[in-house]
C-alpha cells in the first residue's frame, strides 16, 4: 500500500493525507499512537494515529510514514496551539519508538525561535501564544500505552445559542459612526458607517511580503485609519472646504492613490478641521495572522515574511510593536469606544453568521458557522454553535493535505510550479493548493501540458517571468503587482466553455477544498457541517460551480455556498449589494467588522 502511494507521488499525483488516513484505518494489523494535546485553557484533545507495522519496510516507506506522522501533528498544532502534547503507544517497539522520539527535533522544540525551521513554525506560533495568555514553553512527551488514564474530558454545556448572539450585530446603529477595516495580503478594504448608513469605502492596494520592517505594515493602516476619518469629517463638517483641500482627499480616495497623496490629503484635512476631526465609535478590524484577544501574536505569516528575513532587525522585538495594533488605533476613537481584532477566517465567519441570523435561517447557524476566505491565501473561521470565536491559531492554510506531487517539491517556495510552503518551505500545505497560489500553480502545470498557445502567453502578458540564471518561474510583483490581473486572467478564461484546462484548474481546487473539509472535520469535528466561501476566487459564478463540482467528486455530500449578494440581509450589506462599484464577495468582510465591532460595543 505504502509502495503504492509512492508510485503515485513519483508520477506527480497528490496524495492526499484523508486517502491515507482511511488506508491506514482499514489494515487489519496495525501500529498506532494515541496523542492527547493539553490546550491553552486546560481542555484536552484526543487523536488516534494509525500506521503500517513497519518492521520489514524500507527506507523510502519508513520515510512516507513518518512524513504522515509529522503532518498529521502539525496540522492538529497549527490548528490548536497548546502547551503538551502526550505520546501514549508501546514504547517496546523499537521503530515506533525512533519515530516518535524524532518529534523533537522535526519540530524544533529545545531549538530558538529565530532558528526553527519546517514544522517548528507551528511552535514559534503556540509559544508566542502561550507566552500572552499563561507563560511557558511547548513540550511533547511520551508515555507507555500502559500509563494512560481513559479519562475523558466533558464539555460544559452552554445555554445561550449563536443565533441569539449574532442576531444583535446588526442592531442599535444609530448615533454610531463605525469603522471596518479587512486587511489582506494584496489589499487593504475598509468601510465606514454613520448610523445606519455606509457612508465611505476605500480599497488600498499592498504587498506586505516585501516590507522588512514592521512600520512599513503598521504605517498604512494607520494613515488609512486616519484617511477615512479625515473623509467623513470634512463631509460632515460646516466649516467652509476649500477646492484644493477637497480634491486631495477626492484623489487620496482612489484605489490607485499613492501613500504621498494620501499623506498629503489627510494633512491638510487635519490642518483644516483641527478639533472638528470626528472621532470613531469603534473599530473593528480582521488580520490574516493568529489573534487572541485583540492582539495579533502568530507572527509566520507570508505578509511578515521579509520582516522575518531582514537579519539586521530583531524579528521578536520588532514583531510585538504589531501586537499593539488595537492600542495604536484606539486614539481615533472615542473614550467610550473600542478597537477589535479577529483573524480573517473568524471575521468571514462571523459575517456570514450575522446575515443568516438576519435573514431568520436560524437552522444554518444553530451548529455554528464555518467559513473560508479564498484570497492570497486561505483564510479560515469557525464560530461554535455557543456563538463564540475559539482563542485556537487555526491557520488551517498551513494543514499538509498533499504528501505526493514529489517534482512539485524540487522548485524553490517562491517558483510558481512550487508546492512548497512560503513561510516554512514544507510542501503539500493548503497555501499552495486552495489559495491563489494554487490557480497559478495549476495554470503553469496544465497549461504547458496541454496548452502551449496560453502557456506562452503567461510569458506574453508579463504574469510570469523566468529568472535566466537559475530557471525559476516567479510572479510580476515589480514594478507592478499583476497577481490580481492574473488571477481575473484564468477566472476569465474558465467561464468560456471552450477553455478546458482552466475548467481543469477549478476543478481540482475544489477537490483540494473537500479535503480541507474531511481534515477540519476529523482533527476540529464542528458541528457546522457546511462550508460558507468568501474572496476573488469565488467571485465568477462560474468558478464556484467548478469547484463545486471537484469538491463532489472527492465527497459527494459536502455543502459550500458562496457569501455573495444571495447573502445579503442586514442594512448595511442590503446597501453594498446595490453598490454600484463594490461588491459583497469583495467588501463583505470589511462590512462584518462594522457588526464586529458594533457588538462588542453593544456586550461591553
Amino acid at each position: 500500500m505504502v509502495a503504492e502511494f509512492i508510485k503515485r507521488a513519483n508520477s506527480g499525483n497528490c496524495v492526499y493525507i484523508t486517502d491515507v488516513k482511511k488506508a491506514f484505518d482499514r489494515l487489519p494489523k496495525t501500529s498506532e499512537v494515541v496523542c492527547i494535546l493539553q490546550l491553552l485553557d486546560k481542555k484536552e484533545k484526543t487523536y488516534t494515529i494509525k500506521f503500517p507495522e513497519l518492521t520489514g519496510q524500507n527506507k523510502k516507506e519508513i520515510e512516507f510514514v513518518r512524513n504522515y506522522l509529522y503532518a498529521n501533528i502539525y496540522n492538529i498544532l497549527s490548528t490548536f496551539g497548546g502547551t503538551k502534547m502526550t505520546f501514549y503507544f508501546n514504547t517496546g517497539d523499537r521503530y515506533l519508538f525512533e519515530l516518535i522520539h524524532s518529534l523533537d527535533e522535526a519540530f524544533g522544540i529545545k531549538t530558538e525561535k529565530e532558528n526553527r525551521k519546517g514544522y517548528g513554525k507551528c511552535i514559534n506560533v503556540t509559544e508566542r501564544m502561550i507566552e500572552k495568555l499563561c507563560g511557558g514553553t511547548f513540550s511533547f512527551e511520551i508515555k507507555d500505552i500502559s500509563q494512560r488514564d481513559h479519562k475523558e474530558y466533558i464539555e460544559q454545556v452552554k445555554t445561550v445559542s449563536a443565533l441569539q448572539v449574532f442576531s444583535k450585530a446588526a442592531k442599535e446603529l444609530q448615533g454610531k459612526t463605525l469603522c471596518g477595516m479587512d486587511i489582506g495580503g494584496t489589499d487593504i478594504k475598509i468601510a465606514v458607517s454613520k448610523d445606519e448608513k455606509i457612508i465611505c469605502f476605500k480599497e488600498y492596494d499592498w504587498f506586505p511580503a516585501q516590507f522588512t520592517t514592521i512600520n512599513q505594515l503598521i504605517d498604512p493602516i494607520v494613515l488609512l485609519t486616519r484617511l477615512v476619518r479625515a473623509k467623513i469629517s470634512l463631509d460632515y463638517s460646516s466649516v467652509e472646504k476649500p477646492l484644493p483641500v477637497l480634491q486631495a482627499l477626492d484623489t487620496a480616495m482612489q484605489r490607485d492613490a499613492k501613500d504621498k497623496e494620501i499623506q498629503d490629503a489627510v494633512i491638510l484635512a487635519e490642518n483644516l478641521l483641527k478639533e472638528d476631526m470626528q472621532l470613531f465609535n469603534g473599530m473593528g478590524l480582521c488580520f490574516p495572522d493568529v489573534v487572541v484577544k485583540d492582539k495579533i501574536v502568530g507572527g509566520e505569516v507570508y505578509k511578515t515574511r521579509g520582516i522575518r528575513e531582514n537579519t539586521g532587525k530583531n524579528y521578536d522585538m520588532e514583531f510585538k510593536k504589531l501586537t499593539d495594533l488595537d492600542m495604536m488605533l484606539c486614539k481615533y476613537c472615542k473614550e467610550s469606544g473600542a478597537v477589535k481584532i479577529i483573524n480573517d477566517g473568524p471575521m468571514a465567519a462571523f459575517t456570514a453568521a450575522v446575515e443568516l441570523s438576519a435573514s431568520g435561517k436560524a437552522d444554518e447557524v444553530e451548529n455554528g458557522v464555518f467559513a473560508h476566505t479564498l484570497g492570497t491565501e486561505l483564510g479560515t473561521g469557525w464560530i461554535d454553535e455557543n456563538g463564540e470565536i475559539p482563542d485556537i491559531p487555526l491557520e488551517v492554510y498551513n494543514y499538509i493535505i498533499d504528501l505526493g506531487n514529489y517534482p512539485s517539491k524540487a522548485f524553490d517556495p517562491d517558483d510558481v510550479r512550487s508546492i512548497n510552503n512560503f513561510n516554512t518551505g514544507l510542501p503539500g500545505t493548503l497555501q499552495k493548493y486552495t489559495s491563489q497560489s494554487g490557480v497559478f500553480r495549476l495554470a503553469a502545470r496544465y497549461f504547458s501540458e496541454d496548452r502551449i498557445d496560453l502557456y506562452e502567453e503567461l510569458f506574453k502578458k508579463g504574469f510570469i517571468i523566468k529568472n535566466a540564471d537559475n530557471g525559476c518561474f516567479f510572479l510580476q510583483t515589480e514594478p507592478k503587482d499583476l497577481r490580481k490581473p492574473f488571477l481575473e486572467y484564468i477566472m476569465e478564461l474558465a467561464e468560456h466553455e471552450d477553455c478546458a484546462v482552466c475548467r481543469k484548474i477549478f476543478i481540482e481546487i475544489g477537490e483540494y477544498l473537500a479535503v480541507t473539509w474531511e481534515e477540519t472535520q476529523y482533527i476540529l469535528q464542528p458541528k457546522a457541517k457546511s462550508r460558507i466561501l468568501f474572496g476573488r476566487l469565488v467571485k465568477k459564478k462560474a468558478c464556484y460551480n467548478l469547484m463545486l463540482e471537484g469538491a463532489k467528486k472527492i465527497n459527494p455530500d459536502i455543502e459550500m455556498f458562496v457569501a455573495d449578494g444571495d447573502l445579503a440581509s442586514t442594512v448595511l450589506m442590503k446597501q453594498l449589494k446595490e453598490h454600484r462599484v463594490y461588491t459583497v464577495a469583495q467588501f463583505a468582510q470589511a462590512v462584518g467588522a462594522i457588526y464586529y465591532i458594533n457588538l462588542a460595543l453593544l456586550n461591553k
